[in-house]
Formats: C-alpha cells, sequence, structure tokens
C-alpha cells in the first residue's frame, strides 16, 4: 500500500494500492474455514440470544468457546509467543500463556460487542476507575479539539461509549475490513461486512478508514473542539514505517497529517477489563513538535508517539489484541 506524498488532508485516511512487480499471486481463500463457521455462530444464533441472556451466561458460553478459538489460532500463537518473549522479555512459558490470554480477552471483547447493541446496554457498563480525567479536561481547553492516542485494547468499545454517556462523545476511527488470515470466502464476502455493520449499529459515532470523507469528518470533530480516537497500531497500511516491539511497522501517516495540520492536543488512552468491570487511563498531553512537512513531523513525533503506546502494551500485554496478528 503506498500514498502520495502530496496527499491533501481529505484523502489522508485513503491507501492507494502500489504496484509491485515482484509480488506473489494472491492466494485463492477455501470456501469455509473453521473462522467463518465460529463468526457464523456468533453473527446469528449467538447474537439473538444476547438480547436475552445475563451477561454471566454470555460469558459462560465464551468460556466454553474458548478451546475451539485456542486450536484454531494454534499458528498464529505459536508466531505470536515468540515475538511476545521478545517483545516483553519473558520466557517462552510466559510468552505462550499471555498469547492464549490475550485471545480469550478477544472473545470476551466480541460478546461485550453484542451487549452494546441492546437498548439498556448503557447501565450494564461498570467503570470502576476513571483516572486522569482532568489531562483530558485541560487538553479539552486547549480549543482545537482532542486526538485520544491508542492502541488496539480490548476494552476500548466499552470504555468510548461509557464516555459518550458522561458528556465526552469520541469519534472513534476503524478499519471496516480488517485482515483476517483465518477467514474463507464465506468470511470475507459476507460475515465481516456484516460483522462491520453490527460495531457501526453499537457504535454509530465512528467513521472507516475507506470512507471517502474520512479524514474531512476527523478534523470537522476536531475544528469544533471535539474529540477523535486514533488507533495508531493498525498495521498492513502505507508506507511510513518504523519498529515497533521490535518488529518493523507500518502505519497511516494520515494520522500524523492531521494532527500537524489541525494543531490538536493528543492524550494517550489506556482501556483495560470488560464490560463488567473495566478502567480507563488518561495521561498527560503529549508535546507535539512542530513542522512544516509531513515527513519532517512524523520523523520528530511518531518514536513518541509509539513509545508511549508500547509501554502500555508491555505493561498490560495480555489486554492487547494484536499479538496474534502478527
Amino acid at each position: 500500500m503506498q500514498v502520495s506524498p502530496d496527499m491533501g488532508t481529505s484523502e489522508a485516511c485513503r491507501a492507494v494500492p502500489a504496484s509491485n512487480p515482484n509480488s506473489t499471486p494472491p492466494v485463492t481463500l477455501p470456501l469455509v474455514t473453521l473462522n467463518d463457521l465460529l463468526w457464523l455462530l456468533y453473527l446469528y444464533p449467538l447474537r439473538l440470544l444476547a438480547s436475552v441472556l445475563p451477561r454471566w451466561s454470555l460469558y459462560a458460553i465464551g468460556k466454553l468457546s474458548d478451546p475451539i478459538v485456542q486450536f484454531d489460532a494454534r499458528r498464529s500463537k505459536a508466531r505470536a509467543a515468540k515475538w511476545i518473549a521478545q517483545a516483553c522479555r519473558t520466557t517462552p512459558a510466559d510468552a505462550r500463556r499471555i498469547a492464549s490470554r490475550s485471545l480469550t480477552n478477544t472473545v470476551i471483547r466480541t460478546l461485550d460487542g453484542l451487549l452494546l447493541l441492546r437498548r439498556s446496554s448503557d447501565k450494564m457498563l461498570r467503570c470502576r476507575d476513571l483516572d486522569g480525567i482532568q489531562h483530558l479536561e485541560s487538553a479539552i481547553a486547549h480549543g482545537k479539539g482532542v486526538v485520544l492516542l491508542a492502541g488496539h485494547f480490548c476494552a476500548n468499545r466499552i470504555a468510548l461509549r461509557y464516555l459518550a454517556t458522561k458528556g465526552y462523545a469520541v469519534l472513534s476511527v476503524h478499519n471496516r475490513r480488517p485482515r483476517n488470515q483465518a477467514q474463507g470466502r464465506l468470511g470475507k464476502l459476507f460475515l465481516q461486512p456484516l460483522s462491520a455493520q453490527l460495531q457501526e449499529r453499537a457504535n454509530p459515532d465512528q467513521v472507516s478508514i475507506h470512507d471517502p470523507d474520512c479524514s474531512l469528518r476527523i478534523m470537522r470533530r476536531l475544528r469544533a473542539g471535539g474529540l477523535v480516537a486514533l488507533q495508531i497500531d493498525g498495521r498492513r497500511a502505507t508506507v511510513v514505517g518504523h519498529p515497533f516491539l521490535g518488529v518493523p511497522w507500518r502505519l497511516r501517516p494520515g494520522i500524523f497529517e492531521i494532527v500537524r495540520l489541525s494543531d490538536c492536543a493528543v492524550v494517550p488512552i489506556l482501556c483495560l477489563g470488560r464490560s463488567s468491570g473495566f478502567r480507563i487511563r488518561f495521561d498527560p498531553m503529549l508535546e507535539i513538535d512542530g513542522a512544516s512537512s509531513r515527513e519532517t513531523f512524523i520523523s520528530a513525533n511518531l518514536p513518541r508517539f509509539f513509545a508511549v503506546v508500547e509501554k502500555q502494551i508491555i505493561e498490560y500485554p495480555e489486554e492487547w489484541r494484536l499479538w496474534n496478528h502478527l
């Protein structure tokens, strides 16, 4: 994926496929995989049951399905464990435990997504700790909008929904077509789009990176003094590369272009737990080095942005969702 260096902000969220004569031909996906069947059960019978079942029973179903999920992801867990051991400087046994717990927490996060579809879901959100709210208020007082800098932690969706109930409406930015190596054609063509539709129902205050007006909507929110949540650790993006947790990482430079042009405040946010008990932590505003060009701005600020999220991940590795997406 490649983005033109002179791209304007209206295109900052869009990536342009790059031609690569040495690229391998696309792999033909199987019609149906075990991962597709799990998503099929989730999107139909389980989604309907979630509208009436108590939360504890939904979590019980997740616990019963966890061994199947762990088996389906056994190869990705093996790769993740090597990465975790290196990034977190831990033992192979502990790394395997972290990889498994990350998957389990992702299952709970997915089930919480069904709870957010309920009309009474706001009453089900149990925030145990809201720390550093003064940092957010200070950033809002800056008057130019706030970017909440986040990693892909399991509690992000429920935390943003909870903040909205407290008067802090946050525009969240999502990838409507995330990479899933375990899916087949059924998952890619039918189940993944349906899952994205449900996510939008659960949290309508969002924009997709695939929307042509993605950057425009973000800039409007910031110029109105509002809040935007950006997950900086999304992979398989565009041309900007930088080491992250010890491996090469690519991200969308549009994030930095938006911050540069809007002069908004940037506040790190950390969300941990599940809907039955979660924590939200805001850290102090980051110092931003201004620059006249996107390339200079990225060089000056990207290491600082990455360092914040890396520290959060190493501190709470079981809560980060992307270990098994390497």
